[in-house]
C-alpha cells in the first residue's frame, strides 16, 4: 500500500508530491479517513519556504492532499 502526499503551499505557491510505503493493512486503511488524525503539535513544513502546513486542521486540509494507491 502506497500513500501519496500532494502539498500545495499557500505561502510560496509551491507544488510537491511525495510517495511513501505503509505497512498498514489495506482493510484498516480503507475503513479510516486518512485526515481524521492530524497532529498540530509537531510542525509539518513546506520543503521550499519552510512555512508551517499544519498550524490548524483547516490549514492542513487546504494545503495537503493524501491519496491511497494500491
Amino acid at each position: 500500500m502506497r500513500l501519496s502526499y500532494i502539498i500545495d503551499c499557500h505561502h510560496c505557491g509551491g507544488h510537491y508530491e511525495y510517495s511513501t510505503t505503509t505497512n498498514v493493512r489495506r482493510l484498516a486503511l480503507d475503513d479510516m479517513r486518512l485526515d481524521d488524525h492530524i497532529d498540530t503539535e509537531c510542525a509539518m513544513r513546506c520543503p521550499a519556504c519552510r512555512s508551517r502546513l499544519n498550524s490548524s486542521v483547516a490549514d492542513y486540509r487546504a494545503q495537503v492532499k493524501v491519496v491511497r494507491q494500491a
